[in-house]
């Protein structure tokens, strides 16, 4: 049995399926899993080596790479779309109303940080139009917002239901303003991947079997209840998460470009800017499933 060491911010549903159904095992793997709280230090523990590969954004991969020449590459796409909120403290106002105050922050220039820029550009309020306290992911920052410490933090599920049931405002949904954001992809260390391409590529076969299961209506409410069980989401949540599941986690070449675009156009992308396929190989996963890109 090989061990692989993997890092990421929750596991998502093919991990738990993988890990239920022997997915894993079926491929000579055991898969440590390491929870990050602060993207600061995973970001640091990845560019060390600290751990194999992160199941987390492709923004934060496509951010590390071209801000601080750390060369990785990205092998597969778990998930598309956004379940991320921007969330107000009880009794807030429009998003015009955060002017002045402080706003909830991890790390500042990639993933949900980068979508909080968008919306609040959009509705008139520029950097500079208020401060951000970096704090750490969606339970850190749920804890601040709680505390009074922030007026507004962007919360991912269930961070973000807690934040309402505690009485805190909607200000406003991530995917109106960034549809179609490759949110979980399996991306790592470009000398590591190339490295362990054995590994890498029974890693993905066991990850595109567990989508195949979960997506299989037969399966559907095992899947739900698979998730809501481990990782404390709700109905509605959890039926967010399946229905943002790629097919046998097929890298999409568009997702990607929508990150780029996106770190364009808020000034923290400096040229030159290259494509999509400078970030990602699609090798690992076409000889993992058997098929074409």
């Amino acid at each position: 049995m090989d061990r692989l060491n993997v890092t990421g911010y929750h596991r998502r549903l093919p991990h738990l399926v993988a890990e239920r159904q022997g997915l894993f095992a079926a491929e000579g793997l055991e898969v440590g899993y390491h929870t990050t709280s602060f993207a600061p230090d995973h970001n640091k523990g990845m560019a060390e080596g600290q751990w194999d590969f992160t199941l987390s954004s492709a923004d934060t991969m496509i951010a590390r790479t071209t801000t601080e020449g750390t060369d990785y590459t990205l092998f597969m796409q778990a998930e598309e779309g956004l379940s991320a909120t921007l969330i107000g403290r009880p009794g807030a106002g429009p998003i015009g109303e955060l002017r002045g105050t402080t706003l909830a922050g991890d790390p500042g220039d990639s993933n949900l940080d980068l979508i909080r820029r968008k919306i609040c550009r959009e509705n008139g309020l520029g950097e500079e139009a208020y401060e951000v306290a970096i704090i750490g992911t969606s339970p850190k920052r749920l804890e601040a917002l709680l505390a009074g410490k922030v007026s507004a933090a962007m919360l991912a599920p269930p961070s973000s239901q807690k934040a309402l049931d505690a009485g805190c405002v909607t200000l406003a949904e991530a995917e109106d303003y960034v549809p179609g954001w490759p949110r979980t992809c399996g991306w790592g260390l470009r000398s590591w991947v190339e490295g362990h391409r054995e590994l890498v590529v029974r890693f993905i076969r066991a990850w595109a079997r567990a989508t195949d299961w979960t997506l299989d209506p037969a399966n559907r409410e095992a899947a739900l209840d698979l998730v809501m069980e481990v990782e404390g989401l709700n109905r509605p949540r959890a039926e967010v998460a399946y229905h943002q599941l790629v097919p046998k986690a097929k890298i999409n070449r568009a997702a990607m470009q929508t990150v780029i675009d996106l770190r364009i156009e808020l000034g923290v992308y400096a040229p030159p800017h290259e494509p999509p396929e400078r970030f990602y190989d699609t090798s690992y996963w076409c000889e993992a499933t058997g098929l074409g890109d």
